[in-house]
C-alpha cells in the first residue's frame, strides 16, 4: 500500500486512512453515537421470513447449547480443527505442527465496555495475520507454510450467529446476553473489515454465506429484542452492510464459462437471501430474478440427473445441497409483493457479465393468483433425489462415507450434533490437538459426517416417508421458510449402463482375494445404484458397503475428487472396517493435501506406485484425467467395476454370499496394497489410525 492517504468507504461514512492508529482506535464510534448513517440510504430490514414461534428448538440439546453459548460469548471458537481456543488480537497461536507465527497487532479500543474485539484477519491456529489495510484483490495465500486462509474465512461466516438466536429461543436466560453479543460481533466486522479491504472480501463464496448467516440471525434476534438493544442506528449500519455484501457478491461472481461449482452456487444462494431481505426497488428486483433464474441453471449443472453432485465429493455434495434446499425454501416462502414486483423487472441497464433473462425467457413461471413462484418439476424431482441420494448412502450410524475431499463446509449450521469429550480425550484423539492447552476442560467434538440434520431439511419440503424419520429443527425450519410442501413426480432410479472390454481378461494374470463376515442375512441387503454419481451401496440394518467409482469431478477438472476409484467404505454390525482416510487440509501444507488425495492413501491396490490421475504442479484442486472407472457387471450381491489408467487394467469384484463379503482384484500387472495409518473426520481435524 503506497504511503499516500487512501479513501475507504465503510458503508456509513467515508472516511480518510491516515494511520493505522486512526483506524482501529475506534473511529467508527464516533460515526455511530453522532447518527451519521448511510451513503446508500438503504431502508431498514423489515422482511421476516422466520416465525420464531414455529421452531422447534426443543429438539436442541439445553446442555449443549449452554455450552456452545458459553464459548461463543468468550469469542473460543473450534473452527476447521483449532480446537476451542479464543481468538483475540493478544491470543497466542499453539501452531500447526511446527509452524507458528507471531504476528499479533495492538489491540483496537472497543467500541463497547463489556466487548473485546476479535481479529477477523489471524489464522489463530497458526497465528499468521493478514492484514485489513490490504485490498481484497492482492491478498495472498497459500504462499505460507502453515497459514490457513480458511480459517478467518470460515469464522466470519458468522455460522454461530443463527445458533445464538436459535439457544436463546431455547432458553429465556440467554436473550439478553446473546442479543447484545450479535449486536456487538455484528459492528465489531463492520468497523474492522471496510468493504472491500482485507481477508474477508477476497472469496465471494464467504461474503454469500456470510451475509445469508448475518441476515438468518437478524430475522430471528429482533423478534426477540424486546429490550431494544438493536436500535434504529443499528438497523441502518446493519442494513448498508448487508448491501454492500450484495453489491460485492454481483461485481465479483465466481463464474466461469467453462464449469461452475459450488462456489457459484454460494454466490447465487447469497445474493437471493440479500435481495429476498433487502427492500423492493429497482434493483433489487433485478437481483431477485437473476438469482432464481441462476440457481435452476446450476442445479441442471451441479447435479446430476440420480441426484449426485458433480463435484465427485460426498461431503461437496452436502455443502451444495444445503444451498439448494435452503434456498429453494426461501424462494417458495417469498413476501407476495416481492414475487408480484418481479412482473416488471427491467434488463436494459443489466452491467453484468452473466444475463439476466426477461421474465418470458426465465425458467420459472409466477403465478399470479397464489404469488407463488413455480419452480420446474424437473427442478423438484432433482431436489428431492439430492435428499434420497444421502438417505441412500449414509450408514447406519447416520453418517456419509468420504469419497472425495472434505473441507466441513455448511450454509447454515443449525442443530449441534456430537458429543462431549474431556481435554484430554480431545488431545489424545486428535493429533491436532495434541499440543493445544488453552482448551476448556470439556471439549465438544461435532460429528461432521452425521447427515440427520441434514435430512431433516428435506423432511420439511417433501412430504415423502422415506424422510419422516429425521425430525430435527431443521424440518422445522425448512417449513417456516417455505409454508408449503413441494409434490414429486420422478422417483425413479437410473439404470447402470454395462460397459464390458473381454479382450483385456487374458491378461489379468495377477489376483488377490480379501474376505470379510458378513453378519447378516443377505436377504436383507439391498443394492442402491447411483450410475452417474459412481456411487454403489449395499446396505442393511447391521451391513454397509460403499464402493467408488466416481467421475473425475468438476467436468474432469478433478477440483474436490481423489484418486479414490475402486475404493471402498465397510461397516459391520456397528464398527467401520474400511474408511476414507478424509482430506485434512488444503493450502496450509500442500504435501499434505496431496497425500491424503493420493492413490496410496485409499484402500486400492497400487501398481507400480502409479497415481490413478495426475497431479498438476502448484494447483491443488485440479487433476489431470488419466483414469477411466466403469461397471463391467452386476446382480442383486455382487458388482464388478473395471478400472483402466496408463496402460493398467484394473479389475475389482464385490460379491456377497452367504455371510461373507469377498472383494476380488484381478489386475494385468503386479500390485499390492499399502495401509495408510492415519485419518480425517473433518477438515483440520487428524487421527493417528496405529
Amino acid at each position: 500500500m503506497k504511503k499516500i492517504t487512501k479513501r475507504l468507504k465503510v458503508g456509513f461514512e467515508e472516511i480518510y486512512w491516515k494511520t493505522k492508529d486512526k483506524f482501529v482506535n475506534g473511529i467508527v464510534k464516533k460515526y455511530i453515537s453522532s447518527g451519521k448513517i448511510a451513503t446508500h440510504n438503504v431502508p431498514i430490514i423489515n422482511n421476516s421470513y422466520v416465525d420464531i414461534s414455529k421452531l422447534d428448538t426443543s429438539k436442541i440439546d439445553k446442555k449443549v447449547a449452554r455450552y456452545l453459548s458459553a464459548m461463543y460469548c468468550e469469542h473460543r471458537f473450534d473452527l476447521l480443527g483449532t480446537g476451542w481456543v479464543k481468538n483475540s488480537y493478544d491470543s497466542i497461536a499453539y501452531g500447526l505442527f511446527d509452524y507458528v507465527y507471531n504476528m499479533n497487532i495492538p489491540k483496537p479500543k472497543s467500541l463497547f465496555d463489556d466487548y473485546e474485539p476479535i481479529d477477523w484477519q489471524k489464522d489463530y491456529k497458526s497465528g499468521y495475520r493478514w492484514s485489513e489495510k490490504t485490498w481484497y484483490k492482492d491478498i495472498k495465500y497459500g504462499n505460507k507454510k502453515g497459514a490457513d486462509i480458511k480459517i478467518p474465512w470460515e469464522l466470519s461466516r458468522f455460522q454461530h450467529l443463527p445458533q445464538l438466536a436459535l439457544f436463546a429461543i431455547l432458553d429465556e436466560d440467554l436473550k439478553q446476553t446473546h442479543i447484545k453479543e450479535f449486536k456487538h460481533e455484528i459492528l465489531d466486522f463492520i468497523v474492522n473489515n471496510p468493504l472491500g479491504w482485507g481477508v474477508n472480501w477476497v472469496c465471494s463464496m464467504e461474503v454469500a454465506i456470510r451475509g445469508a448467516n448475518m441476515l438468518l440471525a437478524y430475522d430471528m434476534f429482533i423478534q426477540l429484542d424486546k429490550f431494544g438493544i438493536l436500535d434504529e442506528q443499528f438497523k441502518q449500519i446493519f442494513a448498508n452492510s448487508i448491501y454492500e455484501h450484495g453489491k460485492h457478491i454481483l461485481n465479483n461472481l465466481e463464474y466461469n464459462p467453462h464449469v461452475t461449482n459450488n462456489h457459484y452456487l454460494s454466490n447465487i444462494s447469497g445474493l437471493i437471501f440479500v435481495s429476498a431481505y433487502l427492500d423492493i426497488n429497482d434493483e433489487t428486483k433485478k437481483w431477485l430474478a437473476f438469482g432464481i433464474q441462476e440457481l435452476i441453471k446450476e442445479m441442471e449443472k451441479q447435479f446430476y440427473e440420480d441426484g449426485g453432485n458433480f463435484e465427485s465429493s460426498t461431503c461437496y455434495h452436502r455443502l451444495s445441497g444445503e444451498l439448494m434446499v435452503y434456498t429453494t425454501a426461501l424462494v417458495l416462502g417469498l413476501s407476495k409483493d416481492k414475487i408480484l414486483s418481479l412482473q416488471n423487472y427491467s434488463c436494459d441497464d443489466w452491467k453484468y457479465r452473466q444475463k439476466l433473462l426477461p421474465l418470458s425467457k426465465q425458467p420459472f413461471r409466477i403465478d399470479v393468483n397464489e404469488a407463488k413462484i413455480q419452480f420446474p418439476q424437473w427442478f423438484i424431482d432433482r431436489l428431492f433425489k439430492i435428499g434420497r441420494f444421502v438417505l441412500d448412502i449414509i450408514k447406519p450410524n447416520f453418517e456419509i462415507p468420504q469419497f472425495g475431499d472434505n473441507d466441513s463446509g455448511r450454509f447454515f449450521k443449525l442443530t449441534p450434533i456430537g458429543s462431549f469429550l474431556s481435554r484430554e480425550e480431545a488431545k489424545e484423539t486428535y493429533l491436532n490437538l495434541k499440543n493445544n492447552d488453552r482448551m476448556p476442560e470439556i471439549f465438544w467434538d461435532e460429528n461432521i459426517l452425521d447427515q440427520r440434520a441434514f435430512l431433516s431439511c428435506f423432511a420439511g419440503l417433501f412430504d415423502e416417508q422415506c424422510f419422516k424419520e429425521f425430525d430435527t429443527l431443521e424440518k422445522s425450519f425448512i417449513e417456516a421458510f417455505a409454508k408449503t410442501k413441494l409434490s414429486v413426480s420422478d422417483k425413479t432410479y437410473k439404470a447402470i449402463n454395462l460397459e464390458i472390454r473381454q479382450k483385456n481378461d487374458i491378461n489379468l494374470i495377477y489376483e488377490n482375494t480379501i474376505a470379510y463376515k458378513v453378519e447378516d442375512d443377505a436377504k436383507e441387503i439391498t443394492f442402491i445404484k447411483y450410475p452417474d454419481s459412481g456411487v454403489y451401496i449395499f446396505k442393511s440394518k447391521k451391513f454397509y458397503l460403499a464402493i467408488c467409482a466416481t467421475p473425475l469431478g468438476q467436468n474432469n477438472r478433478g477440483g474436490h475428487t481423489h484418486n479414490d476409484k475402486l475404493s471402498y467404505e465397510l461397516f459391520i454390525n456397528g464398527k467401520d472396517l474400511c474408511k476414507d482416510p478424509g482430506s485434512f487440509i488444503y493450502t496450509p501444507i500442500p504435501e499434505m493435501r496431496n497425500l491424503f488425495r493420493s492413490t496410496f492413501a485409499h484402500n486400492v491396490p497400487i501398481v507400480m506406485d502409479e497415481e490413478q490421475n495426475d497431479f498438476i504442479k502448484n494447483r491443488l484442486f485440479a487433476l489431470k484425467k488419466r483414469s477411466k472407472c466403469y461397471v463391467c457387471d452386476y446382480g442383486n450381491l455382487f458388482i464388478e467395476l473395471c478400472l483402466e489408467y496408463k496402460g493398467i487394467f484394473l479389475k475389482r469384484r464385490f460379491k456377497i454370499e452367504g455371510d461373507k463379503l469377498t472383494v476380488i482384484d484381478k489386475c494385468n500387472k503386479p500390485f499390492s496394497y499399502k495401509k495408510f495409518n492415519f485419518y480425517s473426520n473433518g477438515y483440520g481435524k487428524i487421527i493417528k489410525t496405529n
